[in-house]
């Protein structure tokens, strides 16, 4: 499986765990200048922004300790971005930053809520 065929597959598995779990889908691969944010989705009233790893295996490192601050510091760019184009103020807008770890080879996959 490619490195994008892969990222894809963890996108769609994310969606529908969300989805199940009552998150409203948005949007998906939201880029900017700043960077890209997976899935944008909404909680009630909360903006959820989300970041999606997809890995074959743990062998090197755990799939979240694989998302680097500087990733974070754009994901939360993109996101102030994204809001000013909703006309949404990001000082009175709720919104979280979660992140949806997949592991192919075991089947497993984690949500974090506000992991960042």
């Amino acid at each position: 499986m490619s490195r994008k065929d892969m990222g894809d597959h963890g996108e769609q598995v994310a969606r529908a765990i969300l989805e199940q779990n009552g998150l409203q889908f948005i949007m998906s691969n939201y880029s900017c200048d700043m960077g890209e944010i997976d899935l944008i989705m909404r909680d009630g009233d909360c903006w959820v922004f989300i970041e999606v790893k997809c890995r074959s295996n743990e062998r090197f490192a755990t799939v979240v300790e694989q998302i680097t601050p500087a990733q974070c510091q754009r994901i939360r760019r993109c996101a102030q971005l994204f809001l000013l184009q909703q006309d949404l103020n990001e000082h009175v807008t709720r919104m979280r930053f979660d992140v949806v770890a997949i592991v192919i080879d075991h089947d497993q996959a984690q949500w974090l809520q506000d992991a960042f």
